[in-house]
């Protein structure tokens, strides 16, 4: 069978996450029951018991589940790490609401058969709805406001950063470009082949502090292919040739400069 998609990581990713979350929630009832059951020796018909189990088992498999939950969220591209913070919080949300049910009729359940007998009559079972479900809806409404406020918050802080990100890219600087020609670039053929065998500091170009035949210094001198000059760093116009350059020396760049568009004077015409 061939797969639609063409996101295998994704596919496999989530073929991966569904054994996982069947092994994590088997491997805490195997836990819990080797724990209850075998080493404490722990009555299951005692109401109280069984509740706390169910309580352990899943509480236990759900916090294992909180990381690759997020992480799915990132593989599958829904969001970015800095958005994790909302999931985050939804998780903790949805955990809090099961425990509380579980912790309202771990506490009612044995509270109401002691008092008005077995939860089978018509009578006490209708009470124990009441109390289990009045309860926990009286403490989910704080923990309602709670939460709608944390994780309004963290979609309010997740669309402005994603609207400064692209604020960014809306107007951007272009880098400063005049054409020279390329003859006027070319560096001297004895300088190029000594270049050629320096190691380049980005791939495809060394970036020097030419010396040349004058005597001066040019720092910051971007050579391409190393052969010509694509640009130079701080320099508001090209004061020199290609033909002028008589030595070199690679720039230090355990404290670079500054390299940013607006210092960055390109010489081959393109300022995109």
């Amino acid at each position: 069978m061939k797969l639609r998609s063409n996101n295998l990581r994704g596919i496999w990713f989530w073929l991966k996450w569904i054994l996982t979350a069947i092994g994590g929630f088997t491997l805490s009832v195997l836990f819990w029951n080797w724990l209850l059951l075998r080493q404490l020796k722990a009555d299951f018909h005692n109401p109280q018991i069984a509740i706390g189990w169910m309580v352990a088992v899943f509480g236990t498999w759900f916090v294992t589940l909180i990381p690759l939950m997020k992480k799915k969220e990132t593989v599958m591209g829904h969001m970015d790490k800095q958005d994790e913070s909302t999931v985050t919080w939804w998780l903790i949300w949805i955990s809090l609401t099961i425990g509380s049910f579980f912790l309202a009729v771990w506490f009612w359940t044995p509270f109401i058969a002691s008092r008005f007998g077995s939860i089978k009559n018509p009578t006490t079972s209708l009470l124990w709805v009441v109390a289990v479900f009045g309860s926990w809806l009286v403490a989910l409404i704080p923990l309602m406001i709670v939460m709608y406020y944390k994780v309004d918050k963290a979609y309010e802080d997740a669309r402005i950063r994603r609207e400064l990100k692209a604020e960014k890219f809306k107007d951007p600087v272009k880098i400063k470009a005049v054409f020279i020609e390329e003859s006027k670039r070319r560096l001297p053929k004895e300088v190029s082949e000594k270049l050629k065998k320096t190691p380049q500091t980005i791939k495809g170009g060394h970036l020097i502090t030419a010396i040349l035949k004058d005597g001066r210094k040019i720092k910051n001198v971007f050579i391409s292919r190393g052969k010509e000059i694509l640009g130079v760093y701080d320099q508001e116009e090209l004061t020199f040739e290609g033909a002028d350059i008589a030595n070199f020396e690679t720039a230090d760049l355990t404290s670079p400069p500054d390299f940013t568009q607006k210092i960055w004077l390109r010489l081959d015409g393109n300022s995109a």
